[in-house]
């Protein structure tokens, strides 16, 4: 399968919702406007995976944030000036393409858009019990030590596991 990664656009918006509500819970769901804000907040850290034909195979939103930070859900991107890390809020992978290794393209373009920005760690809340995918691709549970963090961790759902992963150089 040819894939192509690429900025995510706001003309893409629209796919990017569809795709999210089939790969989110109601609990999870986050509003179009909402996503459309972020992209504005965050354009070059959020991309989206497409066939050659041109339809959506995946997406990644992302953005520069610090250890122990945690987005609540449902609420605006702030992308920290002295970031150590690169937070993956939302990676979802259409229904056709699971198993192809589109989670795989896209992280990969975050780690290396993480080590461009010399940001050595990746961090992310996994929800829907994906730790175990998470842990699959290296990311480690971590405990949230501040309680504003604990408390916006759970704002994903009791099962949510704050994770990170180390980016080595070389």
């Amino acid at each position: 399968m040819d894939v192509r990664i690429r900025l995510l656009q706001a003309d893409d918006l629209a796919k990017v919702v569809a795709l999210q509500d089939h790969c989110y819970s109601d609990d999870l769901y986050e509003p179009p406007a909402l996503l459309g804000a972020r992209l504005k907040v965050a354009a070059e850290s959020c991309w989206l995976a497409e066939n050659t034909a041109g339809e959506l195979l995946g997406y990644l939103f992302s953005y520069p944030a610090v250890t122990q930070h945690v987005t609540v859900l449902a609420s605006q991107f702030e992308c920290a000036a002295a970031a150590d890390l690169l937070y993956l809020h939302d990676l979802a992978v259409s229904e056709a393409a699971r198993g192809k290794g589109i989670a795989a393209i896209l992280l990969k373009q975050a780690e290396q858009h993480a080590t461009a920005l010399s940001l050595p760690c990746l961090a992310l809340v996994a929800v829907q019990k994906s730790q175990r995918f998470w842990h699959k691709q290296g990311f480690i549970a971590h405990r949230l030590i501040a309680e504003k963090a604990q408390c916006a961790l759970h704002s994903y759902g009791l099962d949510a596991v704050y994770m990170q992963k180390p980016l080595t150089s070389g």
